[in-house]
C-alpha cells in the first residue's frame, strides 16, 4: 500500500509539475529550505501549486510540530490532500495523530478517504472508535478506508471492531475479511496468538470472498501446527477444489509425525484421483511416507494412484520397495519411466543384488530394461551376465548390454567396442560407437585409452577417422594430442581435415604450439587458415597467464596473411585490459581493414581501465573518435572520453 502512495504521489507530482528549467531549479530552491520558509509557502495563498507540493514533500523529512496546521489547512483541497497528508504523516509528533482524527470529523469524499487511510498509516490506536463508527459511513470508499486502516492498526480493540462489523450485513465485508488478515498479523507480531486465531474463525465464519476465507484457514493453520491435522484432513475432504488444494499445500508444508500419520490414515478414504494427489503430498513431506501405505497404493486399482505410488517410492524408497519398484520398471508408460529413474538413484547394495539377481530368470523384455540399469548404477556383479548378452540374438537386449558395457567397460575391454563402434552396421554399430565414447571418457589413464584409439586408427577411413579423431580430442592428454598432430601433419586430405578441426576446437593450450606450425609451414591455405583460428581461439577463450595471451596476440598479427584473422585476434586484447594493450589497439586505426575491429577492442578495453588510468583512456576514445569509426563504437567512445576527463586529476 505504501509503495502504491508513492507512485500515486510521483504521477501527481509530473502532473503540477511545469516541464521548463525553471520549475526544476525552483524544485531544488524549495528543497533546500528551513521547514519555517516551507511553513511560509504553505500559508501564502499565491503560491503556486507546485511549490506547495514541494514544500509538503521537504516536510515530511524536516517538519516539526510547528508545520502540522499548515498541512492540515490543505486536507480539503483535493489537488494537495495527498501531499499533506505525505508530510504529516513524516512528522513523528503525536500531535499529528490528533490532528487528523479532527479532519476525518470535518471532511467529506476523497479527502475524507486519504485521512483515514494516512491514520492507518501512522497505526493510530486512539482512532480505533473514530474508524469504528466510519465503518457504517453511506459512501462505500469511506467505510473501506475505515476497515483497511483498522487492519493496519493491529491492536486487540481493532480486532474486536472488525470482528462486530463482519457479523453484520455490510457492503464492505470483503474490506473488512482483509482487514482482518492484515490485523491479525500485527496481533501475531504483538504476541496476541489466540486472538488471532479468533479473528480468522471470524473471517472464516462471515460471507466474504471465498479467497479471503482460504487465505484465514492457511494462516491459522500454519499459524498453530500443532492443531492442524483436523483442519488439513477438513479441507482434504472439502468438496470445494480451492480448498481441497489448500489442504494438499499445507499437507505438504506443515511438519510433524502426527499430521504424516494422519494424512496417511485419511489417504484410502478419498476418492482415487485425490488419492494420487494426496500421495505426491506425501512424497513431498519431509517425514518418510510409511511403507506399508506405498506398498498397498502401488497394488491399486487405479492407475493415477500406483503411478503416484510408485513416484514416491522411486523418491524414498529403500530396499523393501525394490521388488515393487522393478515389476513397474518392466511395464509400461510413465509408471515404467518413473520406476526406472527411481531404481537407478536408489542407493544401497541390496539394490544392486536385487537386480542383478533378477537378470537369471528375465525374459528378453525385462533384460533390456535391466541391463539398462545395470549401466547406470554400474552393478558390476552383472558383468558376466552383461558380457554373454553381448552376441544375444535378440537385438534389443543386444544393443542394452552394449550399452550397459559403455559404463562398465574396462581398459581390456576396448578392442570389444572398437570392432563393434567400426566394423558392425545400423543400430549396433550406432549403439557401440556410444558405448564407446563413454567408456573411453570414463577412462583413468587417457594415455593408454588414446593409445587402444591410435592403434584402430591406422585401420580405420573416412567416416571413422572422424569419429576416432573426435573421441581423441575429448579423451586428450598428451598421447591423444601426438595422435592428432600427427594425422594433421599427414598427406592423407581425408585425415589431414578431420584432425586439424579437431586440433583447432582442442581442450586447452597445449595445443597452441602445433596449430602454430601448422599456421605457418602448411602449403594450403586452408588448414593454415583453420590452425591460426584455432591458435587465437586459444589465446581468446581459455584460461592463460596474460604474458602469454599478450604474446600469442602478437604472433597471430605476424604470422596472419587476412585482415579477418587479424580482426578475430585484436578480440584478444580485452581479456588482458591495461594501459597497454589499449595502446596497442589503437595502434591499428590506421589500418582501414582493422579499423572497426580495434576501434572495437579499444572501447571493451576502456571502461576497465578508466578508474585507474582515465588519462589514457581519454586519449585512446579521441583517436578512435578522429578515426572516424561506426556510429555505435563512436557513441560509446564518446560517452567514455566524457566520463574519463571528468575523472582526470
Amino acid at each position: 500500500m505504501c509503495a502504491l502512495r508513492n507512485v500515486v504521489l510521483v504521477l501527481l507530482m509530473l502532473f503540477v509539475s511545469a516541464p521548463t528549467a525553471w520549475a526544476q531549479t525552483n524544485s531544488k530552491e524549495i528543497m533546500a529550505l528551513p521547514a519555517a520558509k516551507l511553513v511560509e509557502i504553505l500559508n501564502n495563498p499565491d503560491a503556486p501549486i507546485f511549490d506547495k507540493a514541494k514544500a509538503c514533500q521537504r516536510l515530511a523529512v524536516i517538519g516539526t510540530k510547528e508545520a502540522i496546521p499548515a498541512l492540515v489547512a490543505l486536507l480539503p483541497d483535493e489537488k494537495l490532500n495527498l501531499y499533506a497528508r505525505f508530510g504529516l504523516e513524516g512528522i513523528p509528533d503525536p500531535a499529528v495523530d490528533d490532528a487528523l482524527r479532527e479532519a476525518a470529523d470535518k471532511l467529506q469524499g476523497r479527502p475524507l478517504v486519504g485521512v483515514i487511510d494516512s491514520i492507518g498509516q501512522r497505526k493510530d490506536a486512539k482512532a480505533v472508535d473514530l474508524l469504528k463508527g466510519l465503518l457504517k459511513h453511506s459512501e462505500v470508499a469511506v467505510a473501506s478506508a475505515a476497515a483497511g486502516a483498522l487492519g493496519r492498526i493491529g491492536t486487540s480493540q481493532a480486532a474486536t471492531a472488525i470482528r462486530e462489523a463482519l457479523a453484520t450485513e455490510t457492503p464492505v465485508r470483503d474490506a473488512l475479511g482483509d482487514a482482518a488478515l492484515a490485523c491479525a498479523e500485527g496481533l501475531v507480531a504483538a504476541g496476541n496468538t489466540a486472538e488471532a486465531v479468533g479473528l480468522y474463525d471470524a473471517v472464516r465464519a462471515a460471507k466474504v470472498a471465498k479467497h479471503i476465507q482460504i487465505a484465514a484457514l492457511d494462516r491459522k493453520t500454519r499459524l498453530v501446527p500443532s492443531n492442524a491435522a483436523e483442519t488439513v484432513l477438513a479441507a482434504l475432504r472439502s468438496k470445494d477444489s480451492d480448498e481441497f488444494q489448500l489442504g494438499l499445500a499445507l499437507a505438504r508444508d506443515i511438519p510433524g509425525e502426527a499430521l504424516s500419520a494422519a494424512l496417511a490414515g485419511e489417504l484410502e478414504k478419498l476418492p482415487a484421483e485425490r488419492q494420487a494427489l494426496l500421495l505426491h503430498a506425501l512424497g513431498d513431506r519431509k517425514e518418510p511416507v510409511p511403507m506399508a501405505v506405498l506398498l498397498a497404493a502401488s497394488k491399486s486399482p487405479s492407475p493415477e494412484v500406483r503411478e503416484a505410488a510408485v513416484r514416491v517410492l522411486a523418491k524414498h524408497g529403500d530396499a523393501s520397495s525394490v521388488a515393487i519398484l522393478l515389476d513397474a520398471a518392466l511395464g509400461e508408460g510413465a509408471v515404467a519411466a518413473a520406476a526406472k529413474e527411481g531404481l537407478k538413484g536408489l542407493s544401497g547394495q541390496e539394490v544392486d543384488a536385487a537386480i542383478a539377481a533378477r537378470l537369471a530368470q528375465a525374459d528378453a523384455k525385462a533384460k533390456a530394461v535391466l541391463f539398462e540399469l545395470v549401466g547406470a548404477r554400474r552393478i558390476l556383479a552383472a558383468v558376466p551376465a552383461v558380457r554373454a548378452a553381448l552376441d544375444d540374438p535378440n537385438e534389443a537386449v543386444r544393443l542394452a548390454a552394449i550399452t550397459a558395457m559403455g559404463q562398465l567397460a574396462e581398459l581390456n575391454d576396448m578392442e570389444m567396442l572398437l570392432e563393434r563402434a567400426l566394423k558392425r552396421e545400423g543400430a549396433e554399430g550406432t549403439t557401440a560407437q556410444r558405448a564407446l565414447r563413454t567408456a573411453a571418457l570414463r577412462m583413468g589413464d587417457r594415455d593408454a585409452t588414446a593409445t587402444k584409439l591410435a592403434e584402430a586408427l591406422k585401420q580405420a577411413d573416412g567416416a571413422q577417422q572422424e569419429y576416432l579423431l573426435e573421441l581423441l580430442g575429448k579423451v586428450s592428454g598428451p598421447k591423444a594430442l601426438e595422435v592428432v598432430v600427427a594425422s594433421a601433419e599427414s598427406n592423407d586430405p581425408a585425415l589431414k581435415d578431420a584432425a586439424t578441426r579437431v586440433l583447432g576446437n582442442w581442450v586447452n593450450a597445449d595445443a597452441a604450439p602445433a596449430l602454430l606450425r601448422i599456421a605457418q609451414s602448411d602449403r594450403e591455405g586452408k588448414y593454415q587458415i583453420r590452425a591460426l583460428r584455432g591458435y587465437i581461439r586459444i589465446a581468446r577463450q581459455l584460461q592463460l597467464p596474460e604474458a602469454q595471451r599478450l604474446e600469442m596476440f602478437r604472433t597471430a598479427m605476424e604470422v596472419a596473411q587476412r585482415a579477418e584473422e587479424k580482426q578475430l585476434a585484436l578480440a584478444v586484447l580485452t581479456r588482458i585490459p591495461s594501459s597497454q594493450t589499449l595502446r596497442l589497439a589503437v595502434s591499428y586505426l590506421d589500418q582501414p581493414t582493422l579499423k572497426e575491429a580495434a576501434a572495437q577492442a579499444a572501447v571493451d578495453i576502456a571502461p576497465k581501465i578508466a578508474s585507474r588510468d582515465p588519462q589514457a583512456v581519454a586519449e585512446a576514445m579521441q583517436k578512435v573518435l578522429d578515426a572516424g569509426v561506426a556510429n555505435a563504437i563512436a557513441a560509446r567512445a564518446k560517452q567514455l572520453h566524457d566520463q574519463a576527463k571528468g575523472g582526470r586529476k
